[in-house]
């Protein structure tokens, strides 16, 4: 089998990982379970990967974490705007 192959499946079934949350959370407006920590650190580390893999024009490696840093990125986002938003309507 084709290196290139695995790669992109590893990258595809990777960066899609995220998805599922990423639409609960949309759905339930509540991520207070999900963890600052692990977001944080994702995005670093898909961040990190990013560099390398532009450092060695990878488009497998470019691809896989632009998607990936995009969706803790948004997890992140939407973490914070959502509990902004609850405790608002505690306060009120």
């Amino acid at each position: 089998m084709n290196s290139e192959i695995i790669g992109l499946a590893a990258a595809t079934l990777t960066s899609s990982a995220f998805l599922p949350q990423i639409i609960k959370g949309y759905k339930t407006k509540h991520l207070k379970d999900l963890s600052y920590g692990l977001t944080v650190l994702m995005f670093i580390g898909t961040g990190l990967w990013l560099i390398y893999g532009l450092a060695k024009k990878d488009i497998i490696i470019i691809a896989a974490n632009v998607t990936s840093t995009s969706f803790t990125l948004t997890l992140i986002l939407m973490k914070y705007y959502y509990g902004k938003n609850s405790m608002n309507e505690k306060n009120h």
